[in-house]
């Protein structure tokens, strides 16, 4: 049996064959490869949008709430005291909402503190509020602050009283209860956050009248109805169109429970 092979017989790959089987595999790897980095691409994309998201409903369901109790002593009506007792009050209880030096400032009662009193001292650091109300929802009030002592009767009702901030530094949320102490961030990546404040005509008006406000004089704090907030989010808030995703924009506005029918 004749083993050699015939002349002019096929005897493997060419150098041209060669060459044109590894383009087609690097091509190949190329296009894997895109697809891969595409892929993740959009993975992380996904993964900054969905955490921007959650950080918009976290912050703005924390300040739509408080903003809902600004101005709420719980059974006591500031308005009905007599003028006596009413300036006895603090000064910022005149403006339970207010925006300053892009500081967001509300002052409400704590509601799961409110609670008939036992004789005896207590605090308004005990409470964790910035000022203790003692009261029996007519005509009496006694006030103390900080750490100062007040002394309750049986049947006074106490009336915790905190005040909550709000402000954007370092591109930061940040938070402060009852003015002492540092600020806390509460979420990262805020390009802004702005506050507008929507006025009644006058004090016995409960519609909304115009546009909204940045700020408002201490005499028209009785006039406001609703607070709006606009917060901005980006995964690289000091330069938002150099991020890898688009900026969110998230925009809540608030009605005061004690200022609406």
């Amino acid at each position: 049996m004749n083993s050699h092979r015939r002349p002019g017989g096929q005897q493997g790959f060419g150098l041209v064959e060669l060459l044109v089987a590894m383009a087609l595999g690097l091509i190949l790897v190329l296009a894997v490869a895109q697809i891969f980095i595409a892929g993740k691409q959009s993975f992380v994309v996904q993964q900054h949008t969905a955490a921007l998201q959650e950080n918009a409903r976290f912050v703005l369901t924390r300040i739509s709430r408080d903003l809902r109790q600004a101005g709420m002593f719980g059974c006591l009506d500031l308005g009905r005291l007599p003028a006596t007792t009413r300036s006895q009050l603090p000064q910022a209880f005149a403006q339970p909402v207010s925006s300053i030096d892009g500081v967001l400032r509300v002052i409400s009662a704590v509601p799961v503190h409110a609670s008939t009193a036992l004789s005896g001292n207590h605090r308004a650091s005990d409470y964790g509020a910035q000022w203790l109300l003692a009261s029996n929802c007519l005509n009496e009030l006694r006030i103390a602050s900080g750490t100062e002592s007040l002394m309750a009767s049986p049947g006074d009702l106490l009336i915790p009283v905190r005040q909550i901030e709000y402000r954007l530094a370092q591109h930061t949320l940040q938070t402060r209860i009852n003015g002492t102490g540092n600020f806390e961030v509460l979420i990262d990546n805020v390009a802004a956050f702005d506050v507008g404040f929507g006025l009644a005509a006058d004090i016995a008006q409960r519609q909304v009248v115009g546009n909204y406000l940045t700020a408002v004089a201490a005499e028209d704090s009785a006039r406001i109805r609703s607070v709006r907030i606009a917060l901005s989010l980006s995964d690289n808030p000091a330069s938002s169109d150099d991020g890898q995703v688009r900026a969110q924009q998230y925009t809540l506005v608030t009605a005061l429970r004690n200022r609406l029918d």
